[in-house]
């Protein structure tokens, strides 16, 4: 097996662990769900009702499911490095990082937040796309709808941002990097991204977060670089949710946040080549 077929293999091994992570938990949560309903189920002949109840526990419980798939997808992918002899953090990425990039990357992912969301609303307004945008603001309030803020901050803020980077960033992008240019590597980790949120809204935003994302994990060095990036994105989104208040829609926020980003994206790239022993 030559070089790029080995690469082949190992990334279908990486999407294969993740996709069978999230079938594990989604299948132990809904057997949960029959588990609590059993009584109703046997005499129940309405099955859009029982879709609809099968729907809305899971929508419940989807903070469960991503805290139970980041906890089965990181035993596989140890279990994996294990076999191959290989040592998981280093493949990952982990290297340690200036802390005062941890906080300008928090706020410039809050900041693409405000950004990506106006720009979304910007397109759905102009181009009248409130029908074809309903099904993912459908999708985005049943990942969201959990009563419980701190299992969301937890799984979709934290974990699940952790998850994602070390495996697409982190595995994928530094396998594909061995074998091919950067750019090929930094176009196909991102598409990879996107095409794995399996909506095509989401999917086509998480395809150029997923450029950005590369980016700042070269010039970081370090995975916890995009990582910080992707929680402060994603903790901003359950928190504007269940706070509205947070979410102050106005120009000079934009303004702010457009600002925000281009500083703090500018800091992370001119002190890209600064390295020294004063790290964390």
């Amino acid at each position: 097996m030559n070089k790029k077929s080995g690469m082949v293999m190992n990334i279908l091994l990486y999407l294969l662990v993740f996709m069978l992570a999230q079938f594990l938990a989604s299948s132990l949560v809904m057997f949960f769900f029959f588990l609590k309903n059993i009584g109703s189920l046997k005499f129940s002949t309405d099955l859009m009702y029982l879709q609809e109840e099968m729907d809305n526990f899971i929508s419940q419980y989807t903070p469960v499911i991503y805290i139970v798939s980041f906890i089965i997808s990181i035993l596989g992918y140890f279990i994996v490095f294990k076999i191959q002899k290989r040592n998981i953090v280093k493949e990952a990425g982990f290297s340690k990082m200036h802390f005062y990039k941890f906080f300008i990357l928090i706020f410039v992912g809050i900041a693409a937040n405000i950004v990506v969301d106006f720009i979304l609303n910007a397109i759905v307004y102009y181009f009248d796309l409130e029908h074809s945008f309903s099904e993912y603001n459908v999708l985005i309030e049943k990942i969201l709808s959990s009563n419980s803020v701190i299992l969301l901050l937890l799984s979709t803020g934290i974990l699940f941002p952790i998850l994602e980077e070390v495996i697409f960033r982190g595995f994928i992008f530094n396998e594909l990097k061995k074998n091919i240019s950067i750019t090929k590597a930094i176009v196909i980790q991102a598409f990879l991204f996107g095409l794995l949120h399996l909506n095509l809204i989401q999917g086509s935003y998480a395809f150029l977060l997923g450029l950005f994302f590369a980016y700042i994990y070269l010039w970081t060095e370090s995975i916890l670089g995009p990582i910080t990036l992707h929680i402060g994105i994603n903790s901003y989104t359950v928190l504007a949710t269940k706070f509205p208040q947070l979410s102050v829609d106005n120009i000079l926020l934009l303004v702010l946040s457009v600002f925000v980003l281009i500083m703090g994206t500018t800091v992370i790239y001119k002190t890209r080549i600064k390295l020294d022993n004063e790290l964390i």
